[in-house]
């Protein structure tokens, strides 16, 4: 999701005005369905590209 940063995260990534932020929210389970990993990253939408590959 992009959407604008709060305060805090502007101020920790140094962001300039305006600049949106990508949130992401990943978990990784088993086989079994079991959630092993959350993942929340909160990264300047400006200074990345993200790809993802891998098989489901």
């Amino acid at each position: 999701m992009c959407r604008v940063p709060t305060s805090a995260e502007a101020e920790v990534l140094s962001l300039p005005r305006g600049t949106p932020v990508v949130a992401i929210t990943r978990r990784a389970y088993t086989g079994a369905r079991r959630c092993v990993e959350v993942n929340e990253m909160v990264l300047d939408s400006s200074a990345y590209t993200l790809e993802y590959l891998f098989n489901a």
